[in-house]
């Protein structure tokens, strides 16, 4: 069932050398239980997308679209004190860099205790014991101690599982993680994607995974949105992505993480670097970087397109039968 639809979403900022279209016709829906990977370099839009989707730009950027829908209900005809409602009770962001979102003044028993205030409606040993569970169900040992701790006395790690708890606090049902991982190490980011996988599974909520690498996501997600400036170029299954990449810059990013499938493989950088979205050309952004471009590419910019079930790209190229490569049974 589906109980998040994005369609069109177009998010413009002004800057001095004019209007930037960081997000250009962004659609995806989202089931219940279900997990997306969000795919792309920096600058690809993927945070920007869900940060309007959450109402957490700036107001000085310009955003519309088809439809922005959460359970039926549009976001963007909300009045700011239903999206304040929204966020953290049904809707909870997790970012990269916990030390930025956590306050380093305040316990954080006092932080995941204002969310329960907030979203539970919590007060006094309840609110304490509410604390402790929270910080329990995301592995933080000692928990009865560790309320009365400081973030900066957490490992980065365990800051990570704290910011988990608190956004957890109001039992949400859709978890947007922008880049959780990224500032840890290989055993502490599978940690982390191990606990949110069985966080989801307990409580049955919906996960937006957003990442540049494939690698984090190919155990997790349900399906894939690669986006490349500022638009999803390809959209699949993590099976058939995996198994048969269909656009050129999604070969290029698999082709530039390591496999352990795979012996002596050398891995293969995307030359280049992405486009500035001030001055695209009306032709294929990602022609520039591509080793299949033809003269289409040049023209104009491919609309996305489905070429299997479940599985559409926005390129002029059919690149599995260019390359002759058969699916993956």
């Amino acid at each position: 069932m589906t109980f998040l639809e994005v369609s069109d979403l177009r998010v413009r900022f002004p800057t001095e050398d004019g209007m930037v279209e960081a997000v250009r016709g962004v659609s995806y829906e989202l089931g219940i239980g279900e997990t997306l990977g969000v795919v792309g370099e920096s600058g690809s839009g993927k945070s920007v997308t869900h940060l309007a989707l959450m109402g957490l730009l700036p107001d000085t950027a310009q955003i519309r679209a088809d439809q922005l829908a959460f359970e039926g209900r549009d976001l963007l005809e909300m009045e700011e004190g239903q999206r304040r409602a929204l966020r953290g009770k049904e809707i909870a962001m997790i970012f990269q860099d916990p030390m930025t979102s956590l306050n380093p003044f305040s316990t954080l028993g006092t932080q995941i205790g204002e969310m329960l205030r907030m979203h539970q409606g919590l007060r006094g040993k309840a609110l304490v014991e509410g604390a402790i569970q929270a910080l329990a169900e995301v592995g933080i040992p000692k928990p009865e101690a560790r309320i009365e701790q400081y973030p900066h006395e957490f490992s980065g790690g365990m800051r990570q599982r704290a910011m988990i708890a608190m956004m957890l606090a109001g039992h949400p049902k859709l978890l947007i993680a922008d880049e959780p991982t990224t500032a840890l190490d290989v055993t502490v980011q599978a940690q982390i994607l191990e606990l949110l996988q069985g966080l989801q599974e307990a409580r049955g909520m919906s996960i937006i995974l957003i990442t540049h690498d494939l690698g984090v996501v190919a155990g997790q997600a349900h399906r894939i949105a690669v986006m490349y400036a500022g638009r999803i170029v390809e959209q699949a299954g993590t099976r058939t992505l995996f198994a048969r990449p269909s656009h050129p810059y999604t070969r290029g990013l698999l082709a530039s993480i390591p496999r352990l499938d795979r012996d002596e493989e050398q891995l293969i950088p995307i030359p280049g670097t992405p486009p500035d979205l001030l001055h695209l050309d009306g032709g294929c952004p990602f022609r520039p970087r591509c080793n299949f471009a033809v003269s289409a590419c040049a023209e104009r910019e491919p609309d996305l397109r489905e070429v299997g079930e479940g599985h559409a790209i926005a390129c002029h190229v059919d690149l599995p039968e260019f390359l002759g490569v058969e699916s993956a049974s």
